[in-house]
């Protein structure tokens, strides 16, 4: 059953169209790597949420931790925002084939918004970024391709929705890598606990609880950073504002309210005092 779902995969990725170097759009997008020659690439860096199914031919890793993964046909990889290493695609019977699936990090702030924080928890590693290819994820994953390379395309909501579907399918197969791993230091967690809730009333005293850490030492470390709650509350909320205003055209009043606004004009300066914009102006640009 697996190897039929496999190869179900296959009209997707027929001719190599790997992206080029250009700022990727705020939308997910579906690429296939077709080499038959082998690549050798000595530093990758992923920047967004990246899910590769190996079709034909084997996909070599390594990172930090020294150790080469080597990753056959029939199997995939979840690589998250921020990893970095050599990379080997070797041929298997004349060719290499791969299916890669990238998700912007709007789309997985939301997701983890809407299904619970344990992913901010300390964790350790992956000790192998390997993700099971179960039937419902790989039906997923072809509902999204197929989705992606419509004809006519899709609506950006209704393609979206088909990639939030397998964002769903890896975090309940426990696949709780699906955004940066480990904060960078005290400003980072704290950024990344605010976008959970962007909406809750978070203080110093909250946010410091929340991350373990005592209300003084908490302010110390972000003093040493530069910034303080306040102004990463606000960051925050700003940016989470232009995602729901800019792509999911919500109203104003709703993205206040979805950012801890109860005034809407209070929500306005602080839009006009961070990204220079009216909310209305994001909305319609």
């Amino acid at each position: 059953m697996i190897t039929d779902l496999l190869a179900s995969l296959s009209r997707f990725a027929d001719r190599d169209l790997r992206p080029g170097a250009e700022e990727r759009p705020h939308r997910p997008e579906l690429w296939s790597f077709v080499a038959h020659d082998r690549e050798c690439w000595g530093e990758v860096r992923i920047e967004r949420t990246t899910l590769v199914t190996v079709l034909e031919g084997v996909k070599e890793i390594a990172d930090g931790s020294g150790v080469t993964r080597r990753f056959p046909a029939g199997t995939a990889m979840l690589l998250p925002p921020g990893w970095t290493g050599p990379v080997v695609n070797e041929p298997g019977g004349g060719r290499y084939r791969a299916l890669v699936l990238e998700f912007p990090p709007g789309m997985v702030r939301r997701l983890l918004r809407a299904h619970g924080s344990d992913w901010l928890a300390p964790r350790p590693r992956p000790s192998d970024w390997r993700v099971p290819l179960t039937p419902v994820l790989i039906d997923a994953i072809h509902h999204a391709a197929a989705g992606l390379a419509a004809e006519p395309p899709l609506s950006p909501t209704l393609a979206e929705h088909r990639c939030m579907e397998v964002l769903l399918a890896l975090l309940e197969d426990g696949v709780w890598w699906l955004g940066p791993l480990t904060p960078a230091g005290t400003a980072e967690a704290v950024r990344q606990l605010i976008r959970t809730h962007p909406e809750r009333r978070w203080t110093a005293c909250s946010v410091a609880g929340a991350l373990n850490l005592s209300t003084g030492t908490l302010r110390r470390r972000l003093s040493e950073d530069g910034v303080s709650v306040r102004r990463l509350l606000a960051e925050e909320r700003v940016a989470h504002a232009r995602d729901l205003l800019e792509r999911e055209g919500v109203s104003v009043q709703e993205a206040a309210m979805a950012c801890g606004y109860a005034n809407r004009s209070h929500f306005a300066r602080r839009i006009r005092a961070l990204a220079g914009l009216n909310p209305s102006a994001m909305r319609n640009g």
